[in-house]
């Protein structure tokens, strides 16, 4: 009776372990726009210039550049996981995700069908080597996604026919150029276009925000699963033994 409670308790423990790694493994919601920085390293400028350059890209290859941050992946290959986040996002045939994970300094990129067969494979292993390690392992985060994801929508759109314009992104000279006066109708566009922009903002930090409180409660809930399951099995293996020994 007590090896075949024992044995119980050891299957329920390693079905909370494979619990644990399915949790570390989650696939994150897709966010409202291209960026979905979890784990913290882009600056809002970045975040802002990467969102643009992803629109410029789509507007003349008709795809998009996603980007990806984590910090663990809990031993899943950074390939595997890459592409079923493109999957979970139902991402299309010219998009591309770039997916950095911080903490095991491993990168990927998922290409659609359609942009994978504009890219060689050639290509894409240069893009990571050339344009983006060095950065990314100096920990210069945004430096290597904005490199990474301007060599990329170029390589797309001389793929498909396109040219990419980059002038205003990432600290070029042309950010840096005087603003023109505004009319006042183009004045209180401004206006309101900000008031939408601060919205939708809002709504997106407290998407991630919930998401990220979401993934913590199920973290430690998991683990208090697995302590006291490693309580029971101990318990039932050596206590209970010592009890009746002693009653003996």
């Amino acid at each position: 009776m007590r090896k075949g409670l024992a044995l119980i308790l050891a299957l329920l423990l390693c079905f909370g372990a494979v619990s644990v790694g399915s949790a570390e493994t989650e696939y994150p919601p897709r966010p409202q726009g291209t960026v979905a920085d979890l784990a913290g390293v882009l600056g809002e400028t970045a975040i802002s210039d990467l969102e643009t350059l992803s629109q410029r890209v789509e507007e003349e290859t008709g795809g998009q550049i996603f980007v990806l941050t984590r910090h663990f992946l809990g031993g899943m290959n950074v390939q595997t996981y890459a592409d079923k986040v493109f999957e979970v996002w139902n991402l299309g045939d010219m998009d591309v995700l770039a997916l950095m994970v911080i903490g095991e300094e491993s990168y990927a990129l998922s290409f659609g069908a359609t942009a994978r067969g504009g890219v060689s494979a050639d290509t894409r292993t240069s893009l990571l080597a050339t344009h983006f390690r060095s950065a990314f392992l100096d920990r210069r985060y945004d430096d290597a996604a904005a490199d990474l994801t301007v060599s990329l929508g170029e390589t797309l759109c001389r793929a498909f026919g396109g040219s990419l314009n980059t002038k205003g992104l990432f600290g070029s000279a042309a950010a840096q150029s005087t603003p023109q006066p505004q009319s006042p109708s183009e004045f209180w566009n401004s206006m309101f276009a900000r008031d939408d922009y601060d919205t939708q903002e809002e709504i997106d930090n407290n998407y991630w925000q919930d998401w990220r409180s979401e993934w913590q409660r199920e973290e430690t809930s998991i683990n208090w699963r697995s302590v006291i399951i490693w309580g029971l099995v101990l318990y039932f293996l050596f206590f209970r033994k010592k009890r009746r020994k002693n009653r003996g």
